[in-house]
């Protein structure tokens, strides 16, 4: 056939046939814009809709991150996984306010999350500083800490009130906003700070029914990183392409992923069933031009000051 790589589905689920993809021998680029400006976007209607990537179909390929409740990615350096979170937040962006949705970013690298820091929507600040980026390992585990305080206080609000979850709450009183935890190189926390493991399995287990939501990346997807029990708190995953079938195996629990074409190629696995999509490509440019959208049509008052009480 001629191809770079060839993936066999065997059986195709629900059917009695083999399912054989085969890439395009002249690839067009996906653009994130073609997937905001969708029909199938602009309609959604999710509470958390973030965008994966376009399917097979050439469709866009959108869920909504309540329901996942987690997403953890992984992927070498260099496949889109960086491209991937990108395209994520600012999905979340275009379609949440500032009142409806708030985030804490730990980005350990220091680069790959910095574009978001000009616009205040974060919960997590650091104290005598004016970046909103969490890029110390010792103080990302503050972070976690605060957060967990957090989503216990949101528990007892709820108990109080005598609602399940954060969407009944809404219905009928203030509005209490998301929170999405995102983690860029999930293993370099890990390896420094032992303790963090602790808070995200707290969170990973309990979270989900006061809002909080936990996107989690990491290029290094080694079983002393990604464990049997932290899998198990994030059904949703992403594989970018990966190293070795070892690699495959420990995100995806099969093989698969080692055999991508990178750049932007996926395997999206939802708790069921492994999906081959392509990541949307979003540029700096863009990313800066929404950004700045986003500051013109948020108007962040002043007394909008739902912070996380974060340690000296």
């Amino acid at each position: 056939m001629s191809a770079i790589y060839v993936r066999i589905i065997a059986p195709i689920p629900g059917q009695g046939t083999i399912g054989i993809e085969i890439p395009n021998k002249n690839p067009i680029p996906v653009y994130i814009k073609h997937v905001i400006l969708s029909p199938i976007f602009k309609k959604a209607i999710m509470e958390l809709p973030i965008i994966i990537g376009i399917n097979i179909y050439n469709k866009p390929f959108i869920v909504d991150l309540t329901k996942m409740p987690h997403l953890l990615i992984a992927g070498a350096t260099g496949q889109g996984k960086s491209v991937g979170l990108n395209a994520i937040i600012i999905s979340l962006l275009c379609k949440k306010k500032h009142y409806e949705l708030k985030f804490v970013m730990i980005d350990t690298k220091k680069v790959e999350l910095y574009q978001y820091k000009k616009i205040d929507f974060f919960l997590a600040k650091i104290p005598n500083d004016d970046e909103y980026i969490i890029t110390d390992a010792n103080r990302a585990k503050d972070v976690l800490n605060a957060l967990c305080k957090e989503m216990d206080r949101r528990y007892n609000i709820l108990k109080k009130k005598m609602v399940r979850n954060i969407q009944e709450y809404n219905k009928k009183y203030k509005i209490l906003p998301y929170i999405v935890l995102i983690i860029d190189e999930f293993a370099d926390l890990i390896i420094n700070v032992k303790e963090i493991e602790i808070y995200i399995l707290r969170l990973s287990r309990l979270s989900r029914a006061v809002g909080i939501h936990l996107i989690i990346a990491t290029q290094r997807p080694s079983v002393n990183i990604i464990t049997g029990i932290i899998k198990a708190n994030f059904p949703s995953r992403i594989a970018f392409k990966v190293a070795s079938k070892v690699d495959s195996i420990t995100i995806l629990d099969t093989i698969g992923a080692d055999k991508l074409m990178g750049k932007g190629d996926m395997l999206f696995y939802n708790g069921s069933e492994i999906i081959r999509l392509q990541c949307p490509f979003i540029d700096t440019h863009d990313i800066e031009t929404i950004i700045n959208n986003y500051k013109k049509t948020n108007k962040i008052m002043k007394n909008d000051n739902f912070k996380l009480p974060m340690p000296d």
